[in-house]
Parts: C-alpha cells; sequence; structure tokens
C-alpha cells in the first residue's frame, strides 16, 4: 500500500468515528460525578504540557480539533513515530497559541471558550488576518453554524411531531422496535477508489464496518460501550471512548424512535435549505450546548442531514452524513447511500444490499488480540 493511499485511508477512518454528546460510560446521569477514576492526559502520553489535567480521552479529540483548524496532518508538529519529541518548532509554537487562547477566554470571556483556533486560522496553517472574498452564493468563511440559529417560526411543527412524521414515514414504531440486526453490503468510495465493504449492525450500538482492501482488511467496530480499528499488518488500536460512546447515534438500529434519548433537550430552529429541498431543523444540547441536529425534509419527512459535534476542550469536531436513496427493505425504509464527511474530508458509501433481522453473533464484535495479523503473499 503506498503512502498516499495509506494518507487517504486514514483520513476516512477518522470520518468513521461520529461524534455526539450523550452520558460517558459508567455515568449515567450528567449531571452527577463519575465514580470511577479518570485517567489524565499527562498520566496515558508522555511530555504533555499546555493540556495537562484534562481526561486522557480528550487529548485525541483536541488534536483532531487543531488538524481541522489548521487544515493540517499531525506531522505538521509532530514527529512520526516520536510525537512526544518537542524537535519541530510548529509544535512549540502550537503550545504557546493554546496558552494564549486560554488566556484570552478566561480574562475576557468568563472563562467560556468563545475563542478557538480556529477563530483565526480558518482552515489555514498560518492565522488569516485578511478578510476573505468568497464565491457569490457562498457561505461566509467567518460564518459559524453554531452561533445563534435562529427561533423557528410560531406555525412550524415542534420537534415532537417532526419526529413522529419520520417515523411513521419510515414504517411505524413498531416495525423500527423490531429491528435487531441489520446486515448491508456495497462500496465506498475512498481516495478515488471504489471498494467493497460491509457493515454488520445489532441492537443496542454494536457495529462492525469492513473495508476491503487489496492487501487485506480494514475493521472498525463498536461494541456498544467502546471501539477499535485494525488494518492490515499493524496493531489493534483503541477509539477514543468519547468516540465510541457518540458512534451509538449512527449505529443505533432503532434510533428513530430514541432521539431523544440520544441528544438530550431537543429545540427547533429556522427552518433551511438543503440543495433544493426545503427542511426543518432540530438541535439537541447537553448542558446548554449544542451536540447534534438533525434536518428533515418538510414534504417527506426523511432525514436528509444529521451534524453532530464531539467537544474537546480546545472546540468542536463536526461530523455530518447526508442520507439519501430510501429504499423498503422489509416493513422498513431506509437510505441506501450516506455521504460522510468531516473538514477536509468526504466520501460516500452506497449500499447495494441490505438485510434486517437475521443471524449474526455477538462474537463479532469481540476485539481481537493486540498482535496484528500479517495478510499473506498474493499466490505467484
Amino acid at each position: 500500500m503506498n503512502k498516499k493511499y495509506r494518507v487517504w485511508l486514514s483520513a476516512a477512518l477518522l470520518v468513521l468515528l461520529s461524534t455526539t454528546g450523550v452520558p460517558a460510560r459508567g455515568q449515567t446521569d450528567p449531571a452527577k460525578p463519575t465514580t470511577f477514576k479518570v485517567k489524565m492526559a499527562e498520566e496515558a502520553y508522555k511530555n504533555v504540557q499546555s493540556l495537562k489535567g484534562i481526561p486522557a480521552d480528550q487529548l485525541i479529540p483536541s488534536m483532531q480539533f487543531i488538524t481541522y483548524s489548521l487544515g493540517v496532518e499531525c506531522s505538521f508538529c509532530h514527529l512520526e513515530g516520536a510525537f512526544e519529541k518537542d524537535d519541530k518548532k510548529p509544535k512549540q509554537t502550537a503550545r504557546k497559541m493554546m496558552q494564549m487562547m486560554f488566556t484570552i477566554n478566561h480574562e475576557n470571556f468568563e472563562g467560556k471558550r468563545e475563542v478557538t483556533c480556529y477563530s483565526c486560522h480558518r482552515g489555514s496553517s498560518h492565522p488569516l488576518a485578511t478578510p476573505i472574498i468568497t464565491e457569490a452564493g457562498s457561505q461566509s468563511a467567518a460564518e459559524d453554524v453554531l452561533d445563534d440559529h435562529g427561533a423557528a417560526p410560531a406555525d412550524a411543527p415542534t420537534a415532537e411531531q417532526i419526529f413522529t412524521k419520520y417515523v411513521d414515514v419510515l414504517g411505524g414504531a413498531k416495525a423500527i422496535g423490531k429491528l435487531s440486526t441489520r446486515v448491508e453490503k456495497g462500496t465506498i468510495s475512498l481516495g478515488g477508489r471504489q471498494l467493497p465493504i460491509d457493515i454488520f449492525s445489532k441492537t443496542p450500538g454494536k457495529r462492525m464496518t469492513i473495508i476491503h482492501l487489496p492487501n487485506g482488511d480494514n475493521i472498525t467496530t463498536y461494541d456498544g460501550t467502546s471501539g477499535w480499528t485494525s488494518a492490515p499488518g499493524r496493531l489493534v488500536h483503541d477509539i477514543p471512548e468519547p468516540e465510541a460512546i457518540s458512534a451509538r447515534l449512527e449505529g443505533d438500529l432503532q434510533l428513530p424512535i430514541h432521539f431523544k434519548e440520544l441528544s438530550g433537550d431537543l429545540k427547533t430552529g429556522k427552518p433551511e435549505k438543503i440543495g433544493d429541498r426545503d427542511v426543518y431543523v432540530v438541535s439537541g444540547f447537553n448542558a446548554g450546548e449544542p451536540m447534534v441536529r438533525f434536518y428533515f425534509d418538510e414534504s417527506s419527512g426523511l432525514l436528509l442531514r444529521m451534524l453532530r459535534y464531539v467537544d474537546s476542550p480546545l472546540g468542536r469536531n463536526p461530523t455530518q452524513i447526508d442520507y439519501s436513496d430510501y429504499r423498503n427493505e422489509g416493513n422498513v425504509k431506509m437510505p441506501f447511500q450516506r455521504t460522510i464527511a468531516r473538514p477536509g474530508t468526504r466520501f460516500t458509501i452506497q449500499i447495494e444490499e441490505a438485510r434486517n433481522n437475521v443471524a449474526v453473533d455477538d462474537t463479532k464484535f469481540a476485539k481481537p488480540s493486540a498482535e496484528p495479523e500479517h495478510p499473506k503473499p498474493p499466490s505467484p
């Protein structure tokens, strides 16, 4: 596998990790403190300085936020294979910039995170000092969709009414409640290539995605509470807990009847457009912070888009999933096409075959041994 293709694959795996705000494992009530000892970043990683005191599982989302904000890869600041070393000047600069950001927010915004890396960088490795002239009709780079979304019109349906219509269009709560497993086969567009993909899902929240590469399988799995990834010839890699927990939204086969319990406080906002379609917007909040937005077609009632955020000490990481090509599978309608995007990365999964309520053993989602499985050499 050449280096360029590995970069494509790494980006795709990041996109496959979905995000939202639900209680962490071992914490059933967000208002109550956890009862287990949380490992800090400086205990789990070497040479952590600016982000001391944050939970270890928040360090990777923080690093992802930096790459998104500056439009760079990890190697921009870190030495590959020796991330703890301080040899690169951009890493030293990044520490100073984080301290500056923390100080600005502490001294000017009562500690609230109003200023982030993205406030100045806007996808550039150097802060932007001059306003950008955008193309006609395009969204301004300075616009933050997390700011005031606008109130819903007085005659707009409530969030409950929007979700009820969506459930009815899909086939009804009774049919959705009977979903236990789903097996999907299709293709994924990855780095300009079409590759076979298999997806196995099982309630509650278990999902395995297998991308069939020329030299072996790349696997991303969630067992309902944790997650892991594996690639040919590489060690099994644990997915950070916030990412694994957030994947419940995408992995829940009964999501249409679980919206409220997964999303916290739900509020309708000002209607928008996706392409030429008018959509209702429903936002889910946790502790007053926007964590997920749902976009429903006003006419058909179908879910067209989910925009989700995972929080980190530096800012929110967004994931957008667009749904289309809805078809009936048994008694339930489902999207056969999903386009998944994060800053700088986008790919599409096209499902060709889907089957509901077929036998899927729990052992399929079990984490393998830490030893990598080396692919067999091709036959002569």
